[in-house]
């Protein structure tokens, strides 16, 4: 038995209520926007979003945390193409790796697939840490991770007031830790995070996912400030989702409701569902213009802003983008980005 285990979450399907109900904790794995990549990590990965390139740097390096097991979510082509890479590699130091799939079309089909999907991670979760959670367990995991839900709930309150009680950067900081640690660890991290905000352009982001949280602190430097954002790893990322129930089948069927009334990132979500949810987070957050950041190799984002563009318009709301953003080229995309903020000027790097 591995009580504590660590397990890395890739991607941003994984109910965390499974993962602390066998006994485990998820530490989520996301790369960054601009760190080194190994030669050996881009050879197995081919052209893919650089984060999952980071991903593998870490792990092939030995530089990530220690982890005893981890689960990709095949929520987009490089975290699946991660996967496959890792499974081979499973002989080189790579702890087991566990895909799970969960369909976006609701149907009950679907329903069937998506539910047989969490029963195999909780399998594999009970595998790692030896430990089958009993009634008890289910409904502990449950109470604290909907803690984390509130606590979350409770940091995005503070950034939509006017004006915003904590920061954007502030913010991402602490939802990217608190999808690493314990849930009520996650929740002093969520409720720490307060700085009051002077007036100035509110922001909206959404685009690519942001893997740390470098490019909101140079957007925030110019004195704006995000209020919401719309990506995986920001106010979509899957924390606090969580079932009472006692047993297995009763979680599985509630947290696959919970999957299918969920917004989603770019990657598994239609043009209309993208347009209409940047549309909908942006005014209830009161923001003065939406930032569209995506980086090359990421593609799913660019086949939303046209229709994104167009259903803001009908708000209001101005649309500033930078696109095909690389890691040499991050300063300049960053400053063009807050040029367009800040300026009102409209900003297509193509």
């Amino acid at each position: 038995m591995t009580a504590g285990a660590a397990v890395g979450i890739v991607g941003n399907d994984v109910p965390r209520q499974i993962v602390f109900a066998a006994g485990a904790i998820p530490h989520r794995l996301t790369g960054s926007w601009s760190a080194p990549l190994a030669g050996e990590a881009v050879a197995h990965l081919g052209s893919v979003d650089p984060p999952a390139a980071a991903i593998l740097t870490e792990l092939l390096g030995g530089a990530g945390p220690a982890l005893d097991a981890i689960v990709v979510c095949n929520d987009s082509q490089a975290n699946l193409r991660l996967f496959y890479v890792l499974r081979m590699l499973r002989g080189a130091g790579i702890p087991p790796v566990h895909l799970l799939d969960l369909p976006r079309q609701d149907s009950p089909a679907t329903r069937r697939f998506a539910r047989a999907q969490l029963a195999a991670l909780t399998a594999f979760c009970e595998g790692v840490t030896g430990s089958t959670p009993d009634a008890a367990a289910w409904r502990e995991a449950a109470r604290q991770e909907r803690a984390v839900g509130d606590a979350v709930a409770r940091l995005q309150a503070r950034r939509r007031a006017q004006p915003p009680e904590v920061g954007g950067t502030m913010a991402l900081t602490a939802l990217l830790a608190a999808a690493s640690v314990p849930p009520a660890a996650a929740v002093e991290l969520l409720d720490a995070a307060a700085e009051p905000r002077a007036g100035g352009v509110r922001v909206h982001v959404t685009g690519s996912n942001h893997p740390d949280p470098s490019v909101y602190a140079a957007v925030e430097a110019s004195g704006a400030t995000i209020v919401s954002d719309d990506h995986d790893t920001g106010d979509l990322s899957w924390l606090g989702a969580a079932v009472e129930a006692p047993d297995a089948d009763a979680v599985h069927a509630g947290l696959v409701d919970a999957h299918f009334a969920r917004s989603t990132g770019s990657a598994v979500a239609t043009i209309a569902e993208r347009a209409t949810t940047t549309r909908a987070m942006a005014v209830a957050a009161h923001a003065d213009v939406v930032l569209a950041l995506i980086r090359q190799g990421d593609e799913a984002p660019l086949w939303d802003l046209a229709a994104t563009g167009d259903a803001l318009a009908g708000a209001g709301i101005a649309l500033h983008r930078s696109v095909g953003i690389t890691a040499e080229g991050l300063d300049g995309a960053v400053a063009r980005a807050v040029a367009g903020v800040t300026g009102g000027t409209e900003e297509h790097h193509a």
